[in-house]
């Protein structure tokens, strides 16, 4: 059960920084692959679920994989002298 209430929260962040995203002016799309591929986040819900019922540690490590650059870039800009 914790597997799940962990990919409930993880599903909720997606969501919620789609949601951020969505506000910006940039060009992607949250409906991109609506007509391409329209079960696309179902498929990605059910792959992601089982790996996670395989391994419990796969949830954070699907986070680390898809915010590691960006926390590297932000902590590189942090420390450095000549970014002030």
């Amino acid at each position: 059960m914790a597997s799940l209430s962990f990919f409930n929260a993880m599903v909720t962040l997606a969501l919620l920084i789609m949601l951020f995203m969505g506000s910006s002016n940039a060009q992607l799309s949250t409906d991109f692959y609506s007509k391409s591929c329209p079960h696309l986040f179902s498929t990605v819900q059910t792959v992601v679920q089982s790996a996670i019922n395989k391994e419990t540690r796969m949830g954070a490590s699907i986070v680390r994989l898809f915010f590691h650059d960006c926390f590297v870039n932000v902590i590189s800009l942090a420390t450095d002298s000549s970014f002030e």
